[in-house]
């Protein structure tokens, strides 16, 4: 059984060496998880630098320094809590003309239905702009356009 990683605040080089013997043991499964929500490869590896990247001293000691339970089981935990808003934003938006009903998240609710299926289209279903105007028998310019205000609404909405 491998050792329980203990350290205390002033500890820095031993929280870098936790975090990255998380890294080393858990990050290719981690990987998998992250890809199979986000389902685009490249954003799921920034999601997983930002995770590594951001852990404190608290989610160290939460997810690797209790004997109890399983490490990688607290480690995604903690990856599911970070991809929440990135799983509630896809999961409320639109992703094809019929499919125009968007719940929950108030930016995009500001938006027109051609704003958001423009945008979701774009920003989170990953289609280009020259299929979006195919899709929609627009040109790419007026799918720019509508993006371009997209964009606007979400700036001029942020709190």
């Amino acid at each position: 059984m491998r050792e329980q990683l203990t350290f205390n605040e002033a500890a820095l080089p031993s929280i870098k060496q936790a975090a990255h013997e998380l890294y080393t043991n858990y990050g290719a499964m981690l990987l998998g998880y992250i890809i199979e929500v986000v389902k685009d490869r490249p954003v799921a590896e920034g999601y997983l630098a930002d995770i590594f990247s951001g852990l404190s001293v608290g989610d160290i000691q939460y997810i690797a320094g209790t004997p109890d339970g399983s490490t990688y089981c607290r480690l995604q935990q903690y990856t599911r809590n970070k991809l929440v808003s990135f799983v509630n934003t896809v999961d409320d938006c639109a992703d094809s003309p019929d499919n125009v009903t968007i719940r929950g998240n108030r930016l995009i609710d500001l938006m027109t239905a051609e704003q958001q299926l423009v945008f979701c289209g774009v920003h989170y279903h990953g289609k280009s702009v020259s299929s979006l105007a195919n899709e929609l028998n627009k040109t790419s310019d007026e799918i720019r356009q509508i993006l371009k205000q997209s964009f606007n609404i979400i700036r001029s909405n942020r709190k």
